[in-house]
Parts: C-alpha cells; sequence; structure tokens
C-alpha cells in the first residue's frame, strides 16, 4: 500500500506526539469523576493481561459493536480482542458469545498504554470500525509497524473539517486501508489520509437489518392483551423532549376513532412516571402495561415493560417511531418494517441516514405534521407479508459490506508476528 505524503517535519510530529500524551496525562484523572468513566478502570488504565489474538476490533459503543458479530461469521477461525468504549458495548460483545472472541475495555488513548497492550495481546492487524480514529492508538500501531484497517467507515462533514486541520499530524499514521459505507464517506477519508487508501465497501447495518423473526399472532406472546377487534397502534421508542408533541398525537388518535388501544412505549424505563403525570392531565384513558390481565380496553397503554416492542410491532395495524419530532437523530423504523407494518417518523432521521433516501418513497411515512402523522396511523393496515417482501428487498439490494470489509482485512493476516 502506498504511503500518503506527509510534509510536516519530524521534530514537529515528535512534538505533536509529546503534546497528545501530556493533555492525556492531564485530563485522564479528570475523566474518572464521570461514573460511565469509572466502570471498568481497571482495563481503562491497561490492567489485564489479554490472550494472544489475530486481530483488534475497536467499536465505540453498543451500535458499533454489533457490527462485530457480522465481521466475525466472514473470519473463521481468527482469534478476536474486541475492545468498546461503554459497558453497553461490553454486553453485546459478551453477547455474540463467540469462542475465539475476548472483550474488554478500551484503554485511554495514552501511545504507551495503548503500545503495552498491542504488545501483549501481538495482533496481526487492528480493525477500527465507523468513525473510531485514535491518535494514540495509530502512533503505537505505526511504532510496532502494525497495520490499521477502518470498517464500516463514516465520517461526517462537520467532523472532516476537524480530521483536515490536523491532516498533517495524522498522516504520518494512516490507517493502511479503509472501506467507506459510501462514496461520499471514501472522499472524505481519502481527502485525510490519502485517497490511494480509500474504498466503498457498503455499510454492515444492511447485512444486520430485517434479521429479526417474523411473528404470527398466534405464536406473539403478547395477543392475549390486544384484542383483535380493534385498531392497535404502536408509538414506538418516544424520547423526553418530544413527550408534547406525542401527547398531542394520541389525543387526536383517540378522539379520531375512540375504539383504538395506543401503546406507548417510552425509550427510557425511567420516564414511566413522568409519562403518568402526563396522560392523568390528558383527554385520553390509559392503563400500564403491569396492570393488564387480559385484553386492553380503548386508550393508551403505557408499555412499562422492558423489551417487548418487537413484539408489540408485530400486532399493530401502523407504528410511529420516535426520537424524530425532536432533533435527536430518530429510532429504529426498520424494526416495524420487520414484522410487516407500516411505520411513520417525524423530520429528524439523521441517525439512520445510511438507509438511503429512498426509503421514504413508499415504506416510511415521513412528516412534520402531527395531523399528518394521524391520519397515516388510522389508515387500513397493509398486508403483512407484502410490506416486509418489499423491506426485505430493499435492503438485501444493499447487503453484502460483512463480507468485503472482511476481504479487506484477510490480507493482513497472513503477515508474519512482527518481532
Amino acid at each position: 500500500m502506498p504511503l500518503a505524503r506527509n510534509l510536516m517535519p519530524a521534530a514537529v510530529r515528535r512534538a505533536l506526539n509529546a503534546l497528545y500524551t501530556l493533555l492525556w496525562c492531564a485530563a485522564g484523572p479528570l475523566l474518572f469523576f464521570s461514573p460511565r468513566m469509572r466502570q471498568g478502570w481497571r482495563q481503562r488504565l491497561g490492567f489485564g493481561r489479554p490472550a494472544p489474538c489475530d486481530v483488534w476490533v475497536q467499536g465505540a459503543s453498543a451500535g458499533e459493536c454489533a457490527l462485530v458479530a457480522s465481521l466475525l461469521e466472514h473470519l473463521p477461525g481468527v482469534r478476536i480482542l474486541a475492545t468498546s468504549c461503554t459497558s453497553q458495548g461490553l454486553d453485546v460483545l459478551r453477547k455474540a458469545n463467540a469462542q475465539d472472541l475476548q472483550a474488554r475495555m478500551f484503554p485511554l488513548d495514552l501511545p504507551w498504554l495503548m503500545g503495552r497492550l498491542l504488545d501483549r495481546a501481538r495482533p496481526r492487524a487492528v480493525v477500527l470500525l465507523e468513525t473510531e480514529i485514535w491518535p494514540g492508538l495509530l502512533m503505537a500501531c505505526a511504532a510496532r509497524k502494525v497495520p490499521v484497517i477502518v470498517v464500516n467507515a463514516r465520517m461526517t462533514p462537520k467532523s472532516l473539517a476537524g480530521y483536515l486541520f490536523l491532516r498533517p499530524w495524522l498522516r504520518a499514521f494512516a490507517p493502511a486501508a479503509v472501506g467507506a459505507i459510501a462514496p461520499a464517506d471514501a472522499r472524505r477519508f481519502g481527502l485525510v489520509f490519502g485517497s490511494e487508501r480509500t474504498s466503498v465497501t457498503g455499510n454492515i447495518k444492511f447485512d444486520r437489518a430485517m434479521n429479526a423473526p417474523f411473528l404470527s399472532r398466534l405464536d406473539n406472546p403478547l395477543a392475549a392483551f390486544v384484542p383483535e377487534g380493534r385498531p392497535f397502534l404502536v408509538l414506538g421508542s418516544v424520547r423526553e423532549q418530544e413527550e408534547a408533541t406525542v401527547i398531542d398525537l394520541m389525543e387526536r388518535l383517540h378522539a379520531a376513532d375512540p375504539q383504538c388501544v395506543i401503546g406507548l412505549f417510552p425509550r427510557h424505563m425511567h420516564r414511566i412516571s413522568a409519562w403518568e403525570a402526563l396522560l392523568a392531565k390528558a383527554r385520553v384513558p390509559w392503563t400500564r402495561r403491569s396492570a393488564l390481565t387480559g385484553p386492553a380496553a380503548p386508550g393508551v397503554i403505557l408499555w412499562d415493560a422492558f423489551g417487548e416492542l418487537g413484539q408489540a410491532y408485530a400486532l399493530a395495524r401502523r407504528a410511529f417511531v420516535g426520537g424524530s419530532l425532536a432533533r435527536l437523530g430518530g429510532q429504529n423504523f426498520l424494526e416495524p418494517l420487520a414484522q410487516g407494518v407500516l411505520p411513520c417518523v417525524g423530520p429528524h432521521t439523521r441517525n439512520f441516514d445510511w438507509v438511503g433516501g429512498e426509503i421514504f418513497d413508499d415504506l416510511v411515512f415521513r412528516s412534520p405534521d402531527v395531523a399528518e402523522l394521524t391520519r397515516f396511523l388510522l389508515e387500513p393496515a397493509s398486508p403483512r407479508d407484502t410490506v416486509r417482501a418489499k423491506a426485505l428487498d430493499y435492503v438485501r439490494t444493499r447487503q453484502g459490506a460483512s463480507a468485503a470489509s472482511a476481504a479487506l482485512v484477510t490480507p493482513f493476516l497472513s503477515r508474519r508476528d512482527h518481532d
């Protein structure tokens, strides 16, 4: 792989490397005032000896760590050390239950800490997921001639500005290869590290989309609570910042069809008591999910049981997916589609830009207007098998990134262990 030109004098690079180390030494103790950073603090400080591995994979949190399983399917027999910056990410890695995978917390990005982990684990390659550009790790890998590959790589225009400012320094220890999710992301990584290193491999998330089993009413454990004779509408993953708007939506739905049953799923369980207060003032009857012993009466079911959203989608006539009526980026609107249910969302769906704008043509209804969302939700259900088949067709034409990303990594696994 050709090296990108670096015009920064070596003395300046060394000074910047030392400055980066000093900044981490100064900031490190302050970070541990955060309860989140204190989780797994021994591993964050480099304690513990990992087993030798073939590849070290780093994912920031749960979302990135969920991609590791897809990558592993195309790297059989490869020993993986997987790290994450969060306890949620570690939970995802441990649940993967892969024989050749060991999971631990990502260390603070001090070059010497990263070097110590590299010396102990002795990976043949380091794989970074999405936007995990850690200069300390890159410096330690460059010093030991361990190739770094970025897969499922994405970079926003806003992030690009910061990386361009640091480009002369970053190019001194650039990744060996970058597999981007889309041409625009490949161009941005190319501007920072050199276009000769970048290619488009697609988005691994498509390989994992629509994997949920298709539930029939007969097999659905929630069927006893949702009467067949009444329309059941699900408002899923509702966030705190959009609660007032969702109250308005529920009042409109109940006024237009007093017989409908509305399943309200807050994104975070700690908001249940706040929702009780809001619903007490709303013009709509309600009950808690935990209070149900049989079919629900018309009105709102405040869902205070965790982990049942997918099953509820499978019983719904239509669904609204939250996080999208406020500037929060949106929650996963592919989940109801996996159950053959057409969803609607608000205007803010940035978190799922990777799905592509074409999905809003006829599979997902998007609108900032509560009246339009109400009308959509009250329309008759489309045949579930037809909706799911159409969504599967959409996703399948965009799959294959796991295999392409693994193919990018594989050539580096044949290198001999460094001395």
